[in-house]
């Protein structure tokens, strides 16, 4: 019976389940929309069943997945709501599909979405007019959330909250769309009214107008519902207002705006009209605005809002953007070596600084730079002259460089010839005429204007006894009428419009009939330590038998003769390394032998030495080091310049007998100690002679044994040193302390050490163990290789250390010149082994330190050095530039070649320099060691002088720089002022002052020079004294002064200052009004208590009056001509003065050591030896506090700002005034007193004059 019971219940139970399912029905279907591209639309799905369907959208078959499309589901499950935002056209186009589906069934609705562009909006198509605004509200009040459209037809109102329709038919009448309301005459037919406020009405909401012509959405608004709370009512004010940012282009920033209220306000961003902040995601209080990629500067607006107000602040954000190209150069001076430019900045906003950039005209090179240029005047020296260049201007800011502005192109003015006329030949015509021509000099300086040829029998005479020979246009020229059988001298000059260059160098001419000139181009280069290959161009002969060569070793050796075959080179062999030869040549025909040339010199290349060094000795200050000593080679064996040494030993009977070398010991020692060798060891040494070929023989061998070792110490407590080294110490007795190191050990592990003494009977009682732990190792060093290569690079390349420790975390690299700090300072992976390190210098060392990196840290560097070879510099010294001229001397500076064109240690420098109107040659001095700054003496008076210089390593000179030229000054003009020197320091001031002689009444005014030549001021010479304004306080100044301006340069007297800190930066203060003694109180400035200041003075200065009005003269108080206050704190002594035309200068009121907070002025009492006078009543004045300070050299002072005016009270005030206002006051009553007399006296004549 029960198993028949059983499948009766289980079908009676199937038949009541389905009873119960039914299938989905839709209770809300969604309609058509038309929407605009931008805008939005919204479809409504709602299905009723058992189970509960389950809403799908589809679009075109498929599910839709779209980050615009979202599906807002019903918060009791009855449907969803697809929301399509933004709506593009035509890719939104299309039909939708609602699927509805239970276990028990599924159905499905469609519906058509159409999105219209902006133009394609028909007439009548729905508008907001006004739409809803964000609104807060109290629990329990009323909120009403307008919306006002129009179209045609009339649309319909709906909303949405949070995406869902509202429904306003299941809330009791709570939630209601008014219909008739007018707000502003705009009618108001769906404004939403929620009565009786609940916290779930909160939310953001839109407002829909639909019409046959379509759909058009609202801006959301969003509703705030807070709870009723009695709190004290506060508008909404910035806790945190914006700031003001400057980025880079392409930058990002984060504007913070902060406000406070109660209630708390709402805060957002704007950019103009356009809100940044949505309106359903407004925060409270904060609100954080993130710019990335900044392009443009603007203006964004902080707007904090409250049931109370609405308030808004303003962040600028600033695109600092390139500099645009500054305006085209204007030339305002021009002279042979330098070019003076003015431009406009071309920019609103200030740049740091101006490049200029310049170059040879049509010239394929780069340009030239000039940076740091902080004017927009700057003077471009050490060109050439009368030469064509470009030159353009850059201007620089804190983003970069901008593009440059238009070119111009100028030239420099002439100047006489730097070089004489090349190739000068002579050649007989007859025994009484000669023919000579030559080439134009190299450095012609201008438009050579013609040429002199100066010839004479006796070449010692001075060249202005010479006969002369014009030539105006042309390289040729003959010279007759000579005696015949003699040998003549002949030099040629070229000379500018400006003046002479120098002259040639003299070449000798026989007058004689078939005898052959000089030979020319006469040179001697060295091929080997033993050779010298001669070479020259043969003078214009056709008979030519041979040539005889004249040479000697040294400037005083013995002259040989050779007599050479006709040809053009010849090689003499034979002669002795390292060594000075000084030649002549002379062709000879069959009428005779010609004219030598001038002597020439060539020394041999350097060879190998050829003696060992000598008196080798050696001794052994240690049981482990043996002292070498000896003497270079004898000098005639030296066969050039020793530049090192080397020192081979070996161990003769001990365990390391392998052979060892030192090399590289500099050539100017003459010992060195060998360390670490093995004890009571005998050792055979030798020393070894270098030059830059090679080395030279080996010294006999010198044998010597180290000393024996002393007795070692006996070795209480142990402590880790580092990493795997234990330190112990202990003790003997108690007088005996012993130490060492044990290494070998692991890291991180800990050890039990024991010590134990033992005698010559064995061992002690060993000691109490001691735990010592190691602590944790960084890796040891890595293996490094360094390969410099022919490109100005080296190539960097390591290995791992053998103990890193546990796992590699990376390298760091240290790298640079030895003579620069600090190095670079590279990092690296642990999986990267190389880097190729550039700019390279030749002629420098450089050290490689690497380590490598571990988790406890950096291990020990393994450092290499590479010295890479010298050359001759390939830059010349830059900046020659002269100063301190005298009638006969100058002071000629200068700066190194710039680094990278160096190629090595600069030994030396060489000064050529000339007379460009005497016959001597260029004169040589040799500046050792390498000064950058000489003084040329003995030069002659009004004479300009051309001078060039060049440096020099060990390789060699480089190339010498461009010529500059000045003229020694007259003897009458040689002192044209003298004691020049700083007079008086402030912070914004300098006071300079010199003395003239008795007898100077130049019109010529001198020129002062400050601002590295930037900054020019003219002034007469006869006033001996300047005040230099507008300086930068805490700087240090240069001042020249000179009374010339020509490209010559001229006398010039320089003293240095540094301005004085601004430590009185506050202006005093007026604490109340003057009173009616004329009296007012004021407070002075504070003064921080670490400045040196002596003492401090109270400085008032009365205001002149001018068409009705105090003015006020000076900007600043370091403007004043302070000259008389100075000479009155000279003398401190008392300031009482009387007199109107006194009292319009300013005066000092009193003297303080330390500084007071207040004073009063005019109470006509004593401070300090100065009278601190009444006001006068009606004058306007301001006053400043001067404080004078410690300073060695000369006197400064520190001035506080101006106070602001104040005028003295009366009622009857009489204003100091100018002179011609005061003079009207004073002239017009007398002249009008003078006038009433007249006619009185006249009146009483004509009544004396008529008869009774």
């Amino acid at each position: 019976m029960v198993h028949v019971a059983r499948p009766l219940l289980l079908l009676l139970a199937f038949f009541l389940r389905a009873d119960a399912e039914t299938p989905p029905r839709f209770t809300r279907t969604p309609v058509d929309q038309t929407g605009v591209s931008g805008g939005v639309a919204s479809f409504i799905c709602q299905a009723t069943g058992d189970p509960r369907p389950k809403i799908v959208w589809n679009k075109k078959g498929k599910k839709v997945s779209n980050q615009r499309f979202e599906v807002i589901e019903f918060d009791d499950g009855s449907g969803s709501v697809l929301r399509i935002q933004p709506l593009r056209t035509p890719r939104d186009e299309a039909i939708y599909e609602c699927v509805a589906s239970n276990n028990v069934g599924e159905i499905s609705v469609s519906t058509r979405l159409t999105v219209l562009r902006e133009d394609q909006i028909p007439r009548g198509f729905p508008t907001i007019d006004m739409g809803p605004q964000l609104k807060v509200v109290e629990r329990t009040r009323t909120a009403t959330m307008l919306c006002a459209a129009s179209g045609n037809p009339d649309p319909e109102i709906t909303w949405f909250k949070d995406f869902l329709p509202v429904d306003t038919s299941n809330n009791n009448g709570r939630i209601k769309q008014l219909r008739s309301e007018s707000i502003g005459g705009t009618p108001i037919r769906g404004a939403l009214q929620i009565e009786q406020s609940e916290e779930s009405d909160q939310g953001k909401y839109e407002c829909v107008a639909t019409n046959s012509a379509g759909t058009r959405y609202s801006a959301p608004a969003n509703l705030y519902v807070r709870e009723l709370r009695e709190v004290r009512r506060v508008p909404p004010r910035f806790s945190i207002p914006p700031t003001n940012h400057e980025i880079m282009p392409g930058g990002s920033v984060n504007i913070t705006c902060v406000a406070v209220g109660s209630p708390m306000p709402y805060v957002k961003w704007m950019l103009g009209a356009e809100d940044l902040t949505p309106e359903d995601d407004m925060p409270i209080g904060r609100n954080v605005l993130e710019l990335n990629d900044v392009r443009q500067s603007a203006n964004y607006t902080c707007v904090a809002m409250s049931t109370l107000g609405v308030i808004e602040a303003i962040a600028q954000i600033t695109v600092k953007a390139l500099p645009k190209p500054p305006g085209t150069p204007v030339v305002t001076e021009s002279t042979a070596t330098s070019i003076t430019l003015t431009w406009d900045s071309g920019n609103p906003e200030p740049v740091s600084y101006y490049i200029i950039q310049h170059k040879p005209k049509n010239s394929e090179e780069p340009y030239k730079e000039i940076d740091g240029v902080a004017t927009t005047r700057y003077s471009v020296a050490g060109l050439s002259p009368y030469s064509d260049y470009e030159f353009r201007v850059v201007a620089v800011n804190n983003i970069g460089r901008g593009p440059p502005s238009e070119p111009v192109l100028t030239q420099t003015s002439e100047q006489a010839p730097s070089s004489a006329p090349r190739d000068v030949q002579a050649r007989m015509l007859s025994s009484t005429t000669i023919l000579v021509q030559w080439k134009e000099p190299e450095e012609p300086n201008g438009q050579i204007q013609g040429y002199r040829v100066y010839y004479t029998m006796d070449p010692t005479q001075h060249v202005n006894n010479w006969m002369k020979h014009n030539v105006a246009d042309s390289q040729i020229t003959t010279i007759g009428n000579l005696v015949p059988q003699k040998t003549y001298s002949v030099k040629v000059l070229a000379f500018t419009s400006i003046g002479d260059g120098p002259l040639s160098s003299d070449i000798q001419v026989i007058t004689q009939t078939g005898v052959p000139g000089q030979p020319l181009n006469f040179k001697a280069e060295p091929e080997s330590e033993t050779s010298i290959l001669l070479s020259w161009t043969p003078p214009r002969s056709d008979t030519i038998a041979s040539y005889e060569l004249v040479y000697k070793d040294g400037e005083h050796g013995e002259e040989q003769r050779i007599t050479i075959e006709p040809g053009t080179s010849y090689r003499l062999q034979g002669l002795k390394p390292n060594s000075l030869y000084y030649f002549r040549l002379a062709a000879r025909s069959p009428q005779g032998l010609g004219a030598s040339t001038a002597e020439i010199s060539a020394r041999t290349m350097q060879s190998k030495p050829s003696a060992p060094p000598q008196d080798i000795s050696c001794t052994s200050p240690s049981s482990t080091s043996i002292l070498v000593s000896w003497q270079p080679p004898p000098v005639e064996k030296q066969n050039g310049i020793i530049t090192e040494y080397s020192i081979k030993y070996t161990a003769v009977d001990g365990e390391d007998d392998k052979p060892h070398e030192i090399l590289g010991i500099p050539s100017d020692t003459t010992k060195y100690l060998l360390e670490q060798l093995e004890k009571w060891t005998e050792y055979r040494i030798t020393v070894t002679a270098h030059t830059d070929v090679g080395p030279g023989p080996e010294s006999l061998s010198v044998l010597i044994r180290t000393d024996e070792d002393g007795m070692l110490p006996l070795l209480r407590q142990f402590a880790p040193l580092i990493d795997i080294f234990i330190q112990g110490k202990w003790e003997f007795d108690d007088t005996t302390e012993h130490d060492m190191i044990i290494s070998g050990l692991q890291p991180e592990t800990s050890y039990s050490l024991t010590v134990t003494a033992y005698t010559t009977k064995g061992d002690g009682a060993r000691s109490k163990p001691k735990l010592v732990s190691t602590t944790g190792a960084v890796p040891g060093k890595p293996r490094l290789v360094i390969n410099h290569t022919q490109m100005n690079t080296a190539l960097v390349q390591w290995h791992p250390p053998v103990d890193t420790f546990g796992p590699l975390q990376g390298y760091r690299l240290k790298y640079g010149r030895k003579d620069l700090e600090p190095l670079t300072t590279l990092e690296f992976s642990e999986k990267e082994d190389h880097f190729t390190a550039t700019d390279i210098h030749k002629g420098a060392s450089y050290v490689f330190r690497l380590s490598a990196r571990n988790k406890v840290g950096f291990g020990e560097e393994i450092v290499k050095e590479i010295s890479v070879p010298e050359e001759v510099p390939t830059g010349f010294p830059q900046n020659l530039h002269s100063e301190g001229i005298t009638s006969t001397s100058v002071q000629l500076s200068w700066q190194p070649p710039v680094l990278a064109e160096r190629n090595g240690m600069i030994t030396k420098y060489t000064l050529l320099y000339r007379d460009i109107n005497i016959p001597l040659l260029p004169m040589e001095q040799l500046i050792v060691p390498a000064d950058t700054i000489m003084t040329l003496t003995g030069l002659k008076p009004d004479t300009t002088y051309d001078v060039k210089v060049r440096a020099h390593t060990s390789k060699g000179p480089g190339p010498y720089s461009p010529s500059v030229q000045f003229r020694t000054l007259p003897v009458d003009q040689a002192v044209f002022a003298k004691n020049f020197h700083v007079k008086a320091v402030m912070k914004t001031s300098v006071l300079l002052s010199w003395e003239i002689p008795e007898n100077y009444n130049s019109a010529m005014p001198f020129k002062i020079l400050y601002d590295d030549g930037k900054m020019v001021e003219e002034v007469d010479g006869r006033a001996t004294q300047k005040l230099i304004v507008n300086l930068k306080p805490e700087k240090s100044y240069s001042f020249v002064l000179t009374n010339r301006g020509n490209s010559a340069g001229g006398l010039q007297h320089r003293v240095t200052a540094k301005t004085a800190p601004d430590v009185l930066r506050t202006k005093p203060a007026f604490i109340g009004k003057t009173n009616l003694d004329g009296m007012i109180t004021v407070q002075l400035p504070e003064v921080p208590a670490n400045e040196n200041i002596k003492g401090y003075y109270i400085i008032i200065v009365p205001l002149k009056k001018s068409r009705g009005k105090f003015i006020k003269p000076w900007e600043s108080p370091d403007e004043m001509e302070l000259d008389e206050l100075l000479k009155e704190i000279s003398r401190k002594r008392r300031s009482i003065r009387y007199g109107r035309e006194v009292e319009l200068k300013p005066y000092i009121a009193a003297h303080f050591d330390v500084l007071p907070t207040e004073f009063t002025l005019g109470d006509d009492k004593h401070y300090g030896g100065f009278t601190n006078k009444q006001l006068q009543s009606g004058q306007e004045y301001v006053f400043f506090v001067l404080a004078v300070m410690e300073h060695a050299e000369s006197k400064m002072y520190a001035t506080s700002p101006y106070s602001d005016p104040v005028v003295s009270m009366d009622l009857d005030p009489q204003p100091i005034t100018d002179e011609e206002e005061g003079l009207i006051w004073v002239v017009g009553p007398v002249l009008a007193v003078v006038f009433i007399i007249c006619i009185v006296i006249a009146i009483l004549l004509y009544k004396s004059s008529k008869p009774d």
